[in-house]
């Protein structure tokens, strides 16, 4: 039987609190689900940047054999105007940091423009689990979004990302 995966939002001090999440939010705050506090102000000049996120492919039933061979990616564009959203992985979890309320402080791992991760040339994401176990399938991926002064003000349209695996 397929097992069933969630995504985990990792934050708080380490090693972190793990929610599976339903509605991934960008904001100025290390905070799971914080629905409109927090908004990421569009700066007069320059960038101003959200804490960055935490997130990980969790099996949460075993797989009947292993869980491999994943990648994580979007459609080519992101279509928010005077955002971008950062990409990278990491084996190890760091709590986002920041000015709570006005701006995140630059991860040193999401540098990559998610844009360029397609379901033609997806990044790479390490990390397996096999029967009987269950738990954290993957590294940890960062995402993290840079907000300028020509982003539109408002909340932005949903976008989806999307996690491809192979199940043996």
């Amino acid at each position: 039987m397929a097992a069933t995966v969630s995504v985990k939002e990792v934050n708080g001090a380490s090693p972190g609190t793990a929610n599976t999440i339903t509605n991934l939010r960008h904001c100025t705050s290390d905070t799971y689900n914080p629905g409109t506090s927090y908004p990421i102000p569009r700066p007069t000049s320059g960038t101003k940047r959200g804490y960055w996120k935490t997130i990980y492919l969790n099996a949460d039933t075993s797989p009947s054999g292993t869980i491999n061979n994943v990648k994580f990616y979007c459609d080519g564009s992101i279509d928010w105007t005077g955002c971008t959203l950062y990409v990278g992985t990491t084996t190890t979890y760091t709590q986002a940091t920041g000015t709570e309320g006005s701006s995140g402080d630059d991860s040193t791992v999401a540098t990559t423009d998610i844009s360029t991760y397609t379901s033609s040339s997806p990044l790479s994401v390490n990390g397996s689990i096999s029967n009987p176990n269950t738990g954290k399938i993957t590294d940890y991926i960062i995402l993290q979004l840079d907000v300028t002064s020509s982003a539109n003000i408002g909340q932005l349209s949903q976008e989806t990302l999307t996690f491809q695996y192979d199940e043996t």
